[in-house]
């Protein structure tokens, strides 16, 4: 899915941003989003926090599905844009936006969100950076709550893995040039979430198999071994 790496150059222009991804990924990426608010928001006024809500487009999704959200984001003119596209629901108190980095979320309560969710956010990060947010995810989501992933993810089947490469590396070295950076497909997303103590429950893809949506919840492993430390 070689168009998710123009994401980069996109948000130079946070105001044509979400056209043109719709664009760029022929409306897969509005429909993605669209499974992962359903999951990410099972009732109404579920308490949601999104990890980097640029513009807004899939905030929107978990609004319309009837979430109360605190999304944040570190890009200021990406909050902007949101802010304008999302006025009604700032007003309201539905939403709140807060310009931060994800790696602040050490700061936020466990067990305070009934889910949390990113869209096309972890592969912009570094394995260390994906590592350690899924870990306060997980703590801060609440035991029966979920954490909703959609992202760019390598293919399971060998030909869709060879043809994301073939097409891939044009727009990845594009990007870089404009923006300096990149973004990278995740090659073991279920072993991360693993690793953070989250149990994939459900998985969807489309776009040859290299754009996911994945659900997870926390292990109940993880749930018990507080309780064996002590017990030891």
């Amino acid at each position: 899915m070689s168009s998710l790496v123009l994401m980069k150059i996109l948000e130079s222009a946070p105001a044509r941003y979400e056209a043109g991804m719709r664009l760029l990924s022929l409306g897969a990426i509005p429909r993605a989003q669209q499974r992962a608010a359903s999951l990410a928001v099972p009732t109404p006024n579920t308490r949601v926090l999104e990890l980097g809500c640029g513009t807004g487009a899939y905030t929107r999704a978990l609004l319309a599905a009837g979430a109360r959200v605190d999304a944040i984001d570190h890009d200021p003119a990406m909050l902007e844009q949101a802010a304008l596209s999302l006025a009604t629901p700032l007003a309201q108190g539905t939403l709140v936006l807060r310009e931060t980095t994800a790696a602040e979320t050490d700061a936020l309560a466990d067990d305070s969100y009934d889910s949390v969710t990113a869209s096309l956010a972890l592969s912009e990060m570094s394995g260390d950076e994906r590592a350690w947010l899924l870990r306060q995810a997980s703590r801060v989501v609440k035991p029966d709550g979920q954490v909703v992933i959609v992202d760019e993810l390598r293919p399971k089947l060998r030909w869709q893995r060879l043809l994301l490469v073939a097409t891939r590396w044009f727009t990845a070295a594009l990007a870089w040039l404009v923006t300096g950076s990149t973004s990278q497909v995740i090659a073991d997303l279920e072993g991360e979430l693993g690793a953070a103590g989250l149990e994939v429950f459900d998985e969807s893809r489309s776009m040859l198999g290299s754009l996911a949506v994945v659900a997870a919840r926390r292990c109940e492993r993880a749930e018990r071994a507080p309780l064996e430390q002590e017990a030891a």
